[in-house]
């Protein structure tokens, strides 16, 4: 099982998400990033009605968060917003395949609930 990078969105329950694995990314000194979450947002052309519920809002209004590898450590960290509750948590390590990880909670992902300076 091979851990993925990438960003996603917890969509009322569901999850949208980018991501790709360590070999198809660029290499960096530091870190390994893949997509961005205000990117990924003006991409999606609505086919579901879970696109369509993530695009009546600002990128910035749900929960979200992304996976990075750091190359000094040879480890991942999870950045999630604070309103990303442990099952939906379970759910982003499934999907990224992560074992082994540390979990941070960070300003720059907050949601509307969270953020008074929320796009919305």
């Amino acid at each position: 099982m091979k851990s993925k990078v990438g960003i996603f969105f917890v969509v009322k329950g569901p999850l949208l998400y980018d991501i790709a694995s360590l070999e198809e990314v660029e290499q960096s000194q530091d870190a390994i990033n893949f997509s961005g979450h205000y990117e990924y947002w003006e991409s999606v052309r609505p086919k579901s009605n879970l696109e369509l519920l993530f695009k009546q809002h600002a990128y910035d209004y749900l929960p979200r968060g992304r996976v990075i590898y750091f190359n000094k450590t040879k480890s991942f960290k999870l950045y999630a917003d604070r309103c990303i509750s442990t099952v939906d948590l379970d759910l982003i390590t499934t999907v990224f395949q992560l074992t082994s990880f540390k979990l941070v909670r960070d300003e720059n992902y907050q949601c509307a609930t969270c953020n008074p300076n929320s796009l919305e």
